[in-house]
């Protein structure tokens, strides 16, 4: 009798493995991509998305070559390239804000990180040509690390329109906000005004995000959980929120973070869980719920991802969701529904 109930138990567990492996390849499978792009001649990694002001179809991505003959690449919607940067240097992290005011005029603005150098770089995008122009100070933006910068993204304080920058090491050690303004020539120095976060982390942050409406910055400690920080430095609290996505059926490097936004401030929060090649999505408002998983076609072991609200029809109805490829070191275009269906 007792052999019976071990083999049953066997069988049964068999079975049940089985299915779990079956719903795992179907979640990874998901929608097949709207577009990709060609493979970079360095190393792929890091995403984000230019919204177009007056023609959505003109949006673009920005996509980074994080190798040591790197650049940052624009491609339209149909995964064709439109502009490559200047030469950088291992660039890491890609951000986008819109209208900032200079005193050479108002832009929207493309930033990455150097690894190489530590610092900043920022680029005005043209909306016309949707072409790449560096507008950092001659003096340049330093990081405030010695060396290994990792991670970057660009924050805007609603209430004023000033841009700031957060950068991390690639070790436990505190994320650094950077004050990104006018140097009195048109162009954008860097101060820095704060360290935090170091006692938050477990092992490393690479991908960051920042909610502007809410004020708050999002950081994937890679091995641990999502933690979520206040991002104005005025704050008159601790910087410290909350910790979340620690399991979720997380597997490997929590990596990239993108933000779906939806009016009333309602959207979700995106994390590329790399170990299992699948997206966890939370909510946006309160204490960021976990939702649901979601995968993709043909996507493997994704580092960098972005997102856009934007209704782009006829391929994008609901936005875009972009996301790194390693698998082909490149990066694919999916419809928001078709990946999310929310």
């Amino acid at each position: 009798m007792g052999r019976t109930k071990t083999t049953y138990s066997l069988v049964l567990l068999l079975i049940l493995s089985s299915c779990g492996h079956i719903s795992d390849r179907r979640v990874r499978e998901g929608p097949r991509a709207k577009a990709e792009t060609r493979p970079v001649p360095g190393e792929a990694d890091e995403v984000g998305f230019w919204n177009h002001p007056t023609n959505p179809q003109n949006s673009v991505i920005i996509g980074n070559d994080k190798s040591e003959s790197g650049a940052l690449y624009v491609y339209d919607l149909n995964g064709e390239i439109i502009d490559r940067s200047s030469h950088i240097n291992r660039p890491t992290g890609v951000s986008v804000r819109y209208n900032i005011r200079l005193i050479s005029g108002t832009f929207d603005v493309v930033g990455c990180a150097v690894r190489s150098t530590n610092e900043i770089k920022i680029f005005a995008i043209d909306p016309e040509t949707r072409k790449l122009t560096d507008i950092t100070s001659p003096e340049g933006i330093p990081t405030g690390f010695e060396k290994d910068t990792y991670g970057f993204c660009l924050y805007k304080r609603i209430k004023d329109g000033q841009l700031f920058a957060f950068v991390t090491r690639k070790e436990t050690d505190n994320i650094h906000q950077i004050l990104l303004s006018d140097d009195g020539t048109g162009k954008i120095k860097g101060t820095l005004l704060r360290k935090f976060g170091k006692y938050e982390m477990r092992s490393f942050v690479e991908g960051m995000v920042a909610d502007d409406e809410y004020g708050y910055l999002y950081c994937s400690d890679e091995r641990y959980a999502l933690l979520k920080f206040y991002a104005d430095p005025n704050v008159k609290k601790g910087p410290f929120i909350q910790a979340f996505g620690v399991r979720d059926g997380i597997q490997g490097d929590r990596e990239g973070l993108a933000l779906y936004k939806k009016p009333h401030g309602k959207g979700y929060i995106i994390v590329s869980s790399q170990g299992d090649s699948t997206f966890k999505i939370y909510q946006r408002e309160g204490i960021n719920k976990f939702v649901k998983s979601a995968g993709l076609r043909g996507v493997r072991r994704t580092d960098g991802i972005a997102t856009t609200s934007e209704k782009i029809p006829p391929m994008y109805p609901s936005g875009v969701f972009a996301a790194h490829n390693d698998t082909e070191n490149n990066y694919l275009l999916f419809d928001w529904y078709e990946f999310s269906r929310l």
